[in-house]
């Protein structure tokens, strides 16, 4: 009898509670986030992304030249990969594809990693699996790529 006391006690608090957001970040229209490497010998990172297709998510990374990675259907564009670099003529796309990697229900995995003039993302946790991209930059700009020590991540609902 106790037991269904407490029982019917949990479930009335929850009833009383009504509606609670759950991610704070539910609500947001724009939002950035700086991701900094604390361990710079390591020359990669990864993060996990839930959001739905809809959603326009950029990371972008400093090396003297902006690399934008672009997850997401941006608008009524049909490419939900893009892969793009900031150059003083404007914006270049490296690489896109239609291939929708992002879910609403399920937390999508993704590594980036740089060194000696190459920038690489991929998905899943294991670092050098399943490549989209590699940029490979050694003979322009050498020495930009690899001291990055932090990203910027955009978030842009759909």
């Amino acid at each position: 009898m106790k037991i269904f006391l407490v029982l019917t006690l949990a479930l009335f608090a929850d009833f009383a509670m009504g509606d609670i957001d759950m991610c704070y970040m539910e609500r947001q229209t724009v939002n950035n986030i700086t991701l900094v490497n604390h361990y710079p010998e390591n020359n990669y990172i990864y993060f996990g992304i839930v959001a739905c297709p809809e959603a326009l998510l950029e990371l972008v990374g400093n090396f003297n030249f902006y690399y934008s990675i672009r997850l997401g259907q941006e608008k009524l564009k049909t490419a939900a990969v893009q892969i793009m670099k900031y150059t003083a003529g404007g914006l270049d796309v490296l690489w896109s594809s239609d291939q929708v990697l992002l879910n609403c229900n399920e937390v999508k995995y993704f590594w980036m990693k740089w060194s000696e003039g190459e920038l690489a993302i991929g998905q899943g946790l294991e670092l050098g699996s399943r490549t989209l991209y590699t940029i490979n930059d050694a003979d322009e700009y050498r020495q930009s790529i690899g001291s990055g020590r932090s990203f910027e991540m955009n978030f842009y609902p759909g």
